[in-house]
């Protein structure tokens, strides 16, 4: 049976004919003129499309982005300044040792052969008669501060005021740990430091922007020992001893000053040390534990050993949940992406059936309203990497730090690389399911397709 054709449809499809060699002429044009036309033209739903893929794009990279931050070095530096850290401190001032490390325990250490380096931190509590400048000094961070104090902090600022004395800690280093301090200013040489006539001094407000200095390099520093040496030293410089192998208590009027491990043992006559550092020899971690196992704990288990093969465990654990987190999110976040373009681009071939007939009747292949399909969704894909990009570079900054990324060792590394490696999925769905959805389409004839609203 005949299909019968309206007079209008006819005159439509004669004219189509008689169009087609001219659109042919310029198909690569036609198409892909026509596909940036239906963008623009729908611009508003094509915005919502891209910002729909975009945001998708942009979740799944911060959180890549913030399982790649949490840096291990980072994290080390503050618990740990070596890679093996040995004391008998506690958690109460009263009951701790500061002098746990004994000589025949650091002879032990320092025959070790798979070390690299071994230093020692050895600790006393001095007092010091202020100068007038360091009175002021901390007149300033009374002036400062003291509104936050407690009474016990207050009272502690009164008897250091009345006695104007201040608390020293005193601390002896060895070359090592010497080789581990933070400076401000010019660094000096070990081997000037050494010689027993100089001491260096730390600063007050650490971590502010503009920490203060108690002495300036040149100034001559007066110690008066508890055991009734005295000694006029001159400051070669200012410094910081690392965290992890600083006193640990807190403490309020005081100075640190450090002097070389063998002055620090000529003066006080104190041979043990607060902390013993190891460096390990590359790859020997695992034997240097196994000797302190060995040597050290069979021998005295009262010591407390930290080691980086312990604090790489902790810190696995710890970013290991953000990981299968972060791993849940992406997968599910990605696919909520790559879901909506799917429907959204399958949604915009079915419910342009009828206009796609007519791009037909006036003369365009099945072909070139393929590949105009497929230009569309390359189009919105483009148009939502961009935007992805735009985010995560302006945004993804505030975003993290402000979030789950306010830890002290996490370090942001801006990366597009995840909204990169989604492209070829999406380009997939791009290519695939305009052309599905069109040739399931074509089944029928246009005539059909035109009467179908």
């Amino acid at each position: 049976m005949v299909e019968r054709v309206s007079p209008v449809e006819a005159l439509r499809l004669a004219e189509g004919e008689q169009s087609h060699r001219k659109i042919k002429k310029n198909t690569s044009v036609t198409w892909w003129g026509m596909a940036v036309q239906n963008v623009l033209r729908n611009w508003k739903k094509g915005l919502i499309v891209m910002l729909s893929i975009a945001l998708s794009m942009v979740v799944v990279n911060c959180i890549v982005m913030l399982v790649q931050g949490y840096d291990f070095d980072s994290y080390r530096k503050v618990f740990l300044a070596s890679d093996f850290q040995l004391d008998q401190m506690t958690g109460s001032l009263s009951n701790t040792n500061f002098n746990g490390i004994t000589p025949e325990i650091k002879e032990i250490l320092d025959e070790c052969p798979d070390s690299a380096k071994t230093g020692y931190v050895y600790y006393s509590e001095e007092t010091h008669k202020m100068e007038p400048e360091l009175l002021k000094t901390w007149e300033a961070f009374a002036d400062k501060y003291e509104k936050n104090w407690t009474d016990y902090e207050e009272q502690v600022w009164e008897d250091a005021k009345d006695s104007n004395t201040v608390s020293v800690h005193f601390l002896g280093i060895s070359e090592s740990v010497f080789d581990k301090l933070e400076w401000r200013g010019e660094k000096c040489s070990w081997d000037t430091f050494k010689s027993g006539n100089y001491v260096l001094v730390d600063y007050g407000d650490k971590y502010a922007e503009h920490p203060v200095s108690y002495y300036q390099t040149g100034d001559i520093f007066q110690m008066e020992y508890k055991n009734g040496n005295q000694k006029d030293y001159e400051v070669i410089g200012e410094a910081l001893m690392p965290y992890a192998l600083d006193y640990p208590y807190a403490d309020l009027i005081y100075i640190t000053v450090l002097v070389p491990e063998d002055e620090y043992i000529t003066q006080t006559g104190n041979e043990s040390a607060m902390y013993a550092a190891i460096d390990a020899k590359k790859g020997e971690d695992k034997q240097i534990k196994e000797y302190i196992d060995k040597n050290i704990l069979k021998e005295n288990d009262m010591i407390n050993v930290f080691s980086v093969l312990d604090m790489k465990e902790s810190f696995q654990r710890y970013v290991s949940k953000y990981y299968m987190i972060g791993s849940f999110l992406v997968i599910i976040l990605a696919f909520i992406g790559i879901m909506n373009f799917f429907n959204t681009t399958a949604t915009s071939v079915i419910s342009r059936k009828k206009e796609l007939a007519l791009l037909e009747v006036v003369g365009m292949t099945k072909k070139q309203v393929s590949k105009m399909l497929v230009a569309e969704g390359f189009l919105y894909l483009g148009g939502a990497f961009m935007i992805a990009v735009l985010l995560v570079v302006v945004g993804a900054k505030q975003i993290l730090i402000n979030t789950l990324g306010t830890a002290f060792f996490f370090r942001l590394h801006l990366t597009i690389v995840p909204c990169v490696f989604m492209i070829p999925i999406l380009v997939g769905i791009a290519y695939v399911i305009p052309k599905y959805q069109f040739e399931k389409m074509s089944r029928e004839s246009i005539v059909e397709r035109i009467r179908k609203e």
